[in-house]
């Protein structure tokens, strides 16, 4: 009798400890989906706390109090970056007033005295800070997302084209365009697009070597590629992880050092990304457009 009982109480007792890790595990299971539920709120920016008084209650609110200082962070970090971008469009349209109207001038002296040679040099340079005021603007643009890209259809021949009649090359430069340009279409914004294309095109034509580019295009499953070569020279290696940094540019480059950085911010925004690499007898640009269901 003593011995079933023993028994008993043994089954009991084993009994009475499964019901409770069961209980304490749904519990637990219980407590991490509301954590789970508090972060999704507050990633939708409600963020009323449950008043729970248990072991998860210190981890709720570390998360909460984390969450927080994320937020205002970020808040602190958006409202810099507006001011950053307004103090960015001030200063390019504070350049370009007098600019306009110095060229203004200019234009009229050399009318009138039109065998001046520093009249030229002056006009020169004025043109080329209007360019860099034109420059600021579209960073500005780009950094503030007003401008939001359209998403089109862009057909790679009519973008190419429009970006050569565009840009003023040097007579010497031959370009040659594959027919693949002409079967091949993307998503993006189309003049966006071709003001990275234009950079691109600005770079190899600054190398003095360069006589030739080649543009073509290829297509796979994945993505659609345009692939841009020269024979200028190549890029040196110590500058090929440099390129696409804001304001880098090379001891012999006479530009701004934006154009680059600039092409890679809009083919990012348009879904897509650029690289360089050396071919054998000058640099390879590739933009990869990425297939988007």
């Amino acid at each position: 009798m003593d011995t079933g009982w023993i028994e008993m109480l043994y089954i009991f007792w084993i009994i009475s400890l499964g019901l409770l890790y069961y209980f304490l595990e749904k519990r637990k299971k219980n407590r991490i989906n509301e954590l789970i539920d508090l972060i999704e709120n507050m990633k939708n920016q409600n963020y009323k706390i449950p008043m729970k008084q248990d072991d998860f209650s210190i981890l709720e609110d570390k998360i909460y109090k984390l969450f927080i200082e994320i937020v205002e962070a970020k808040e602190t970090t958006s409202k810099n970056s507006e001011k950053q971008i307004e103090y960015l469009e001030d200063i390019a349209h504070q350049i370009k007033t007098p600019i306009t109207s110095m060229l203004f001038s200019i234009e009229n002296l050399e009318m009138d005295f039109p065998d001046i040679e520093d009249i030229e040099i002056l006009k020169r340079q004025l043109l080329r800070l209007n360019s860099l005021s034109d420059i600021l603007l579209k960073l500005s643009s780009l950094d503030a997302n007003k401008e939001l890209m359209k998403n089109e259809d862009v057909r790679l021949d009519e973008l190419i084209f429009y970006s050569l009649d565009t840009l003023n090359l040097k007579k010497s430069v031959r370009i040659i365009i594959d027919d693949s340009l002409k079967e091949n279409i993307i998503c993006g914004d189309f003049y966006w697009l071709a003001e990275a294309i234009i950079n691109i095109l600005k770079n190899a034509d600054n190398r003095k070597s360069c006589d030739k580019i080649t543009i073509s295009s290829e297509k796979n499953p994945l993505y659609t590629s345009l692939i841009i070569e020269d024979n200028g020279g190549g890029i040196e290696k110590e500058n090929m992880k440099k390129i696409f940094k804001r304001f880098y540019k090379t001891p012999d480059s006479n530009g701004f050092g934006i154009g680059l950085a600039m092409a890679k911010t809009i083919v990012e925004k348009n879904n897509g990304e650029i690289s360089v690499s050396n071919i054998d007898v000058g640099a390879r640009f590739e933009i990869k457009f990425y297939n988007v269901t």
